[in-house]
């Protein structure tokens, strides 16, 4: 699909990162990514005027560990950083260095690979998608309460508390921190936040676990804390992960997340599922500062690792209005959306 791949890494370059002529631009993955996309985004860059360099190192053991030092320095000397690495930089000090100090824009594609790049971005109204995102992001930050529920049992609520809802899949005129298109998230406030959540979609990591859940993970959350972990196999392997860190700040839950991208897939890749259209994510462990803008780019915690769950045919309730329900967006104006993209 090179000419897919082409045409998606077109659409990234110059209507999602605006990449001019004379900037630097820095792409890295680590030696599990597809080198693929690296090489389409760094022609698509180069075609663009600008001087783009690609960089690979070793696959990390878990997301979130510092890189090499000579990526840390070509961080820093950057106008624009891409990462497709699967082991993601995201929320490292380097990384968030670079981005406070210099970078013009970053955005984690972590795991994206061709298929991926081509349906995600490649195949997508990205403006009518960024829309949706945005009314969403609107929605959201009017209400005082959310709830959520799902067929496999989820029953959670959390105050939103006036804290900032943000589209983080929007374009680099808007936000110098970007991620794959389709999702819009927050953090609701942290003690408020109570009940049942189960993943019956994607949970990464640990990679045992990662896609094809046979047994739905169950999290009973108390105060915004996980305080217990139940299922089948899947969650015995989750559990003993979790523990293995013997750190308090990794049962914190960090943020939550829409996912709207009509053109992801249930794949071993959390980004992509992350924004499979409907599905709720969920995050815990690490609150990065690019999660909560309203600290000034400090982060709220840090915590050994960062992890993600999604569950699958949601209903989503602000101040007790239904917004979405079993995975369909059915307010007026979501739904006016939806069927235009």
């Amino acid at each position: 699909m090179y000419m897919e791949l082409a045409k998606a890494a077109h659409t990234l370059v110059n209507d999602v990162l605006l990449i001019k002529k004379g900037e630097e631009v820095l792409i890295w993955g680590d030696t599990a990514c597809d080198e693929a996309v690296c090489k389409a985004t760094a022609s698509a860059a180069y075609t663009a005027g600008a001087t783009p360099c690609i960089v690979l190192f070793q696959t990390k053991a878990n997301p979130m560990e510092e890189p090499p030092k000579p990526l840390a320095a070509a961080m820093m000397n950057a106008d624009v950083t891409i990462e497709y690495a699967m082991q993601y930089l995201l929320y490292t000090k380097a990384q968030v260095d670079a981005l406070n100090q210099r970078n013009r824009a970053y955005i984690c594609l972590t795991g994206c690979d061709t298929e991926g790049m081509v349906r995600a971005i490649g195949m997508v109204n990205y403006k009518k998608m960024i829309q949706l995102g945005d009314k969403l992001a609107e929605l959201t930050g009017k209400a005082d309460e959310i709830r959520i529920t799902s067929p496999a049992g989820t029953d959670f609520t959390g105050k939103i508390g006036g804290r900032p809802v943000e589209n983080y899949g929007s374009t680099a005129d808007k936000r110098k921190y970007i991620m794959l298109g389709g999702q819009t998230g927050w953090a609701c406030l942290e003690d408020s936040q109570e009940g049942t959540l189960v993943f019956d979609g994607n949970l990464w990591p640990p990679d045992e676990v990662r896609a094809n859940i046979r047994t739905p993970i169950k999290l009973k959350v108390a105060k915004g804390i996980i305080k217990e972990i139940s299922g089948g196999i899947e969650a015995e392997i989750f559990k003993k992960w979790m523990t293995s860190f013997k750190d308090e700040n990794m049962y914190r839950i960090a943020h939550i997340c829409y996912g709207y991208n009509p053109g992801a897939r249930i794949t071993g890749n959390i980004a992509e599922v992350e924004r499979v259209f409907g599905v709720v994510q969920v995050g815990w462990g690490t609150q990065g500062p690019l999660i909560r803008p309203d600290l000034g780019g400090k982060p709220g915690w840090r915590a050994a690792a960062h992890c993600d769950g999604i569950m699958l045919n949601p209903s989503v309730y602000l101040d007790g209005e239904i917004i979405e329900e079993k995975g369909k967006y059915v307010h007026p104006d979501l739904a006016k959306l939806v069927k235009e993209l």
